[in-house]
């Protein structure tokens, strides 16, 4: 059974500058610099302006709940691939696509882009299905949290590369 989910993150940047950072393979370098367990992939196949990010990542043990280190077959790999559209009229949609190994997650969904008027904003929204007898449905929630921080931590990276571009 899967689990529907939608959040909003919002952003002090102004939305064209936040999509020329988010389709910028320079910030997405600096976001990942330190993260020893992750591999990163940046292509642009829809030209300027658009991105497409593929990220893998080992879960640091001490950051699994312990619901899921009981039903773990293995050590639990993450991988999630998100893409960028142009910015048009202001607005710029975008997907993702996540899943993992030792443990059947698949996580997929889109993005909007949007102007606000402290700034901009994304919204997500998706789907979460954890494949795994009696407790999938439990772990799914889990799962949005860790995209919720995901997102959050982003918005952070995002919001201090632009800063330092613009000192």
């Amino acid at each position: 059974m899967s689990r529907k989910f939608s959040f909003t993150v919002q952003y002090s940047v102004p939305v064209e500058e936040l999509h020329r950072a988010l389709t910028n393979d320079e910030m997405w370098q600096a976001r990942f610099a330190g993260a020893t367990t992750a591999t990163l992939e940046l292509t642009h196949p829809n030209g300027p302006g658009t991105i497409q990010i593929h990220m893998t990542e080992k879960a640091p043990e001490d950051q699994i709940p312990g619901i899921v280190k009981k039903v773990l077959k293995s050590e639990l790999m993450l991988e999630r691939t998100d893409t960028w559209g142009a910015l048009t009229d202001g607005v710029a949609k975008g997907g993702f696509s996540g899943r993992s190994s030792g443990i059947t997650t698949e996580l997929a969904g889109a993005f909007e882009l949007r102007p606000t008027a402290e700034g901009s904003e994304i919204e997500a929204t998706g789907t979460i299905d954890v494949k795994v007898p009696l407790v999938g449905g439990a772990i799914e929630p889990l799962v949005e949290n860790l995209l919720k921080r995901v997102m959050n931590s982003e918005r952070k990276s995002v919001e201090s590369w632009f800063a330092a571009q613009t000192a």
